[in-house]
């Protein structure tokens, strides 16, 4: 009896299912925009179910419902439409444009999404497709001219080096000018710890920061928030802007749902300096003789033959003319420039990334997984990068009331020697190289054949067989390859970014959501240096273990109720609690005086008293946060937020703040009639107060623990206060900011323009000035003045022209800012950094900009003719300055087209910085070395000099006097005569000078005119271009694919338009600090990248 009733339910249930799976029927079709074009993306649902689907690349879609079922089809931008199927098979859609809904949905401060017409702040979103389109090795990078008031400086140095973002200028005259980032709802760290590894500061290694982390394939959004009231939320945390990220998640997918993408691109050096090819190694005239040398620059050797001068940094020596001469290594070779020594110097690297994604959804849960492989090779020598990220994104629905959101980040780095600066390789005295060298000589000769360090004609008592045969300058050249060729310093970073988040609807209209995360960082770096020399000659070589960990442990709890006020009102009220709990520590350990056996790298292999440092911090910041929002009709919308904080980086007491902030809303298309062809149109206004407060150690008295050494050995530990004293009256900077803006879109939304004002005071700021020896210590931090910033930002969409199979979307985007210090204590007159020992300084007064350069003036008459000293140079006061120009630049922004035709689509973006001042330090120097084309004025005649004899010795500077007389033959014709009077009477100058002594002395080290240091730095690039062809639907069809793609691209191809002289790229900044965006200190060369890329979907 049992059996048969089992029997029969299971045949009633199968006669069920049966029926049901009769009654479904495949509804098939596209959807499209009203001007004909495909809408990917769009969500196809049964009404009243949560079976759906989504159109692919091409707009089309395939769903199987009830025959009497209806479609519901919506996308962001434009109309929903419900259609009943009534028993079609094919149903193609055309959706309105919505202008309500125009600005589609934002993610905004605390995760909450918002639709963008509500918002009363300005706020920029850069789409997935923005972000990755290109192989930009982080999403940072990606950002360059996309978002109007952020500016990207990306340091040289590739895949493995930091990016630095600036939201609306200068925040913070000494701290952090970072935003804050927010991956899915959590803040993570971007900067590294206080510590700073030792072995990348010894060697000048280019760091990296934990932006780089964040997997541009996994995002799906990014929006920036740029002023107090959008970000005010944040707290302390938000002075400089937030950027908010949201990782892609499953979804319905027609097949399998799984995407398979690979981007290769090879980079190469973008532009060389503009080098001069004409002459060779060598000094002027006179510091050739006292250098060994003849008056031209030719040394003659034992055996009586003539060679150049290869131990000269400068390039005044003789003229290329080809005669066979003995090079430094021993060689026979044409006295000849080698055009791509400087090239030669770099190789050509690549950037390798394959990410392969599974995705899918159905109304219990849905799912992203993700992996992706980067592989990266630097053009420097010897460096490279391997990296590898792991991403799941998974929401369940563990009732019809709960769900639970699960993310969860893993990535791993390996970096093997990070490119190191070239300031002390090409663009000092140790690292000149004259035109002649062979760049493969040097590659050869760093090492000897025994697998030491070259050995120089001066130092050559172990190995007389490989020593160098003549003196050379650039060694630094082949310190470099030793460092990075032979030495190994190799980092393995792992990084755990996971969040879990529980959503609860309590009510139709009261929903709880309850968040915890973490950001977990686990990094180690083994330095190895071999050994120098043979351990019998003496110790060298060294081995070091560097260990960090950071962790950000992160909670937030968030009710949220919403309600209908009658007909016309809506009102939304949240309140929640938010704690953030950050650990760092770090160790290290290190050989001193050399290793005991060679190459055994070992840290029982001291051959002294090991060295070590332990360094370790603690941060908690908790807050209560409240929201009111306010609408009315859906024209006028009201929002009030307030967060309460409280940090244990201040005293108690002054650890407590209120960061409160307002913004309205005003849509007057909906309630004022415009004409036809003004389409949507809202103000905003807002106003927010944010924070800065100090790092760690900077409030309290902290003490150090160090070692006292005698000839190199750590002999003694001891306690001590650390150089900075303690203040417990230190307080946060409050920024406090008005912004007003305007959005509209005419002719029928093909145009759209947003306009934002806005004007900020950066009160309070933290500051470090020099205190009193008696004090015990060297500074302390103290609240010091206030910075003001006001600006324009300005951002127009396009439609230029829209047919049935051509399509043209451009983007311009502009931003101006402007500083001003507002006040200073009367202790403290004014803000001064020091970019060149005191020749050059960045220096604000109370009522100037920040930025401003100054270096010292010429001496002058009192008709304010230039004065020259008895050499014929020109003579500067060393204790005044003038002003030369402002690092800020004046204008930034950028400018993106899509040109689409039928199946193809073309992406070109370019980026543009008009004003400001760069200081170029290395390239002031190399002019003053003769590297460059513009230092052949005047070293003969066909390039300006004059004729003149020499009366005296040329040993020294002697008189000369211009060949004038008649038949009278000059000695040299590589004279200038300078534009100044030798006196206060007004005397002419008269004195002739050899082109070499005036490059050597107006462009020299610590000497000379330093406002030629000092260039205009405005720039419009090239930054991205994509040529993009979607295959058709008979060729995946048959290769059973859901859509496939390829493409070429290209990214930092050239610059349309530069200001900067010698071939100087405006991009060199290595730091994240406001003052290193203004310097040139020869950080990396600029690079191009060109490759491909495929994406396939299943």
């Amino acid at each position: 009896m049992r059996r048969s009733l089992l029997v029969s339910t299971l045949l009633l249930l199968f006669c069920c299912f049966t029926a049901l799976a009769q009654n479904k029927k495949v509804v098939s079709g596209t959807v499209k925009d009203d001007k004909g074009q495909a809408l990917p993306g769009v969500t196809i649902l049964e009404k009243g179910t949560k079976n759906g689907a989504m159109t692919a690349p091409d707009g089309s879609f395939k769903i199987s419902v009830a025959p009497e079922g209806t479609l519901v089809v919506s996308f962001l931008g434009y109309a929903t439409q419900e259609i009943p199927v009534s028993g079609q098979s094919t149903i193609n859609v055309a959706l309105a444009t919505d202008n309500k809904n125009l600005g589609e949905v934002v993610v905004t401060a605390m995760g909450i999404k918002r639709e963008a017409r509500s918002l009363g702040y300005s706020v920029s979103t850069v789409s997935a497709k923005d972000i990755s389109q290109t192989g930009s090795p982080s999403f940072a990078s990606a950002l360059y001219g996309k978002a109007a008031g952020v500016k990207v400086v990306a340091a040289p140095g590739g895949a493995s080096s930091g990016v630095s973002i600036q939201v609306r200028g200068i925040t913070s005259v000494s701290g952090n000018s970072q935003p804050l980032y927010v991956v899915d709802g959590v803040p993570i760290r971007n900067m590294a710890d206080p510590t700073k590894s030792s072995f990348n500061t010894t060697n000048n290694r280019i760091d990296g920061n934990g932006a780089l982390d964040i997997n541009p394939e996994d995002i799906e959004s990014l929006t920036v928030l740029k002023g107090a009231s959008a970000s005010a939320l944040y707290g302390s945390e938000a002075t400089n802007g937030v950027v908010v990220i949201t990782t892609k998640k499953g979804t319905k997918s027609r097949g399998i749902g799984v995407d398979l993408n690979y981007i290769y691109t090879a980079e190469m050096l973008q532009n060389s300096p503009d080098y001069q090819n004409e002459y060779g190694p060598g000094y002027a005239e006179a510091y050739n003789l006292s250098s060994g040398a003849n008056a031209e620059g030719w040394i003659t050797d034992t055996d009586g033959s003539l060679r150049p001068f290869y131990r000269a940094y400068e390039s005044f020596g003789p003229k290329f003319d080809g005669r066979s001469v003995k090079y430094w290594d021993g060689s026979t070779r044409p006295y000849s420039a080698n055009k791509n020594n400087y090239k030669d110097f770099f190789q050509t690297g690549y950037n390798s990334q394959f990410n392969a994604a599974v995705a899918n959804a159905n109304e219990f849960a849905s799912y992203r997984f993700s992996y992706t492989r980067t592989d990266y090779k630097a053009i420097t020598p010897g460096s490279n990068l391997n990296k590898n990220n792991f991403n799941l994104n998974a929401t369940l629905k563990l009732h019809k009331k709960v769900t639970l959101d699960i993310i969860s980040t893993f990535n791993n780095n390996y970096t093997h020697n990070r490119p190191t600066t070239l300031s002390d390789v090409l663009n000092s005295y140790g690292g000149f190289f004259s035109r002649m060298d062979d760049m493969n000589t040097y590659f050869n000769k760093y090492q000897t054949s025994h697998g030491y360090k070259y050995v120089t004609s001066t130092n050559s008592s172990y190995d007389q067989s490989e020593k160098l045969l003549y003196p050379i300058r650039a060694t630094q050249l082949m310190d470099y390859m030793w460092t990075q060729l032979k030495n190994d310093y190799d980092e393995n970073q792992n990084r755990f970014i996971n969040s879990v988040t529980l959503n609860y609807s309590i009510l139709d209209n009261l929903k709880f959501r309850g968040r915890i995360g973490n950001d977990y960082t686990g990094w180690k770096a083994e330095n190895k240096e071999h050994n120098t020399q043979p351990t019998y000659v003496g110790t060298s070589g060294k081995y070091g273990i560097e260990q960090r960990t950071n962790s950000l442990l992160y909670g937030d709890a968030l009710l949220t109720y919403n309600s209908k006020i009658g007909k016309n009102w809506d009102l939304g009220v949240s309140g929640g609690f938010t704690a953030r709990k950050q650990n760092f520590q770090y160790q290290q350990s290190t050989t001193t005086v050399g290793l005991a056996s060679e190459n055994w790298f070992s840290l029982n292999n001291s051959a002294g008293t090991l060295y070590t440092v332990s360094n370790r911090g603690e941060q908690i910041d908790v807050a209560g946060f409240g929201i009111l929002n306010v609408s009315y009709k859906g024209w006028l919308y009201l929002e009030a937020t307030g967060r309460s904080e409280r940090t244990s980086t201040l005293a108690p007491g002054r650890n407590s703040y209120t960061y409160p902030s307002a913004n309205a809303g005003f849509v007057f298309s909906d309630v004022i009639k415009l004409p036809s062809w003004w389409n949507y149109g809202k103000l905003r206004a807002s106003y927010g107060l944010t924070g800065n407060h100090p790092t760690l150690f900077v409030a309290p008295v902290a003490y150090s623990q160090y070692g006292v050494s005698l000839n190199g050995q750590y002999l003694v530990y001891q306690q001590a206060q650390g150089s900075s004293f303690g203040n417990d009256k230190l307080e946060s900077e409050q920024k406090r900011e008005f912004e007003f803006g305007l959005e509209t879109r005419i002719i029928g939304g093909k145009v759209g323009v947003d306009l934002t004002y806005y004007n900020n005071k950066v009160k309070q700021q933290i500051l470090e000035i020099t205190t009193p020896q008696t004090a015990g210590a060297t500074s302390q931090y103290i609240n010091a003045g206030d910075l003001a910033n006001f600006g324009f930002e300005g951002a127009i969409n396009a439609t230029p022209v829209q047919t049935k199979d051509f399509r043209w979307d451009t983007r311009l985007n502009v931003a101006v800012n402007r500083n001003k210090l507002v006040s200073l204590p009367s202790t403290l007159p004014n803000i001064t950094n020091d970019l060149e020992s005191g020749y050059v300084i960045a220096r604000s007064e109370v009522g100037d900009p920040l930025g401003n350069i100054y270096v010292h003036p010429h001496n002058m008459d009192a008709n304010g003719n230039y004065k020259v000293d008895g050499n014929g140079l020109y003579t500067y006061n060393t204790d005044a300055y003038i002003k030369v120009g402002n690092m800020m630049p004046k204008v930034v922004g950028g400018f993106s087209n899509t040109f689409s035709y039928k199946a193809f689509s073309l992406d070109v973006t370019l980026d543009y910085r008009l004003g400001g001042k760069l200081v170029s330090i290395p390239s002031y120097y190399a002019v003053g070395a003769g590297m460059y084309k513009s230092t052949l004025k005047y070293r003969d005649a066909a390039h300006g000099g004059i004729g003149y004899n020499v009366v005296g010795d040329e040993s020294s500077f002697p008189p000369n006097y211009v060949a004038t007389a008649v038949g009278e033959t000059a000695t040299r014709y590589n004279g200038l005569i300078l534009d100044g009077v030798t006196d206060d009477n007004g005397t002419k100058n008269t004195k002739v000078t050899s082109a070499g002594i005036y490059y050597d002395a107006q462009y020299g080290w610590h000497s000379g005119d330093y406002s030629q240091a000092v260039f205009n730095n405005s720039y419009i690039k090239v930054r991205e271009v994509a040529l993009t062809y979607n295959m058709p639907k008979s060729i995946i069809n048959k290769l059973h694919f859901q859509g496939l793609q390829v493409a070429l691209i290209g990214r930092n191809l050239f610059y349309v338009y530069k200001s900067l002289p010698y071939g100087l790229d405006p991009e060199v900044a290595t730091g994240s600090r406001w003052i290193d965006q203004g310097m040139n200190s020869g950080g990396m060369a600029p690079t191009r990248s060109l490759g491909a890329s495929v994406r396939a979907r299943f």
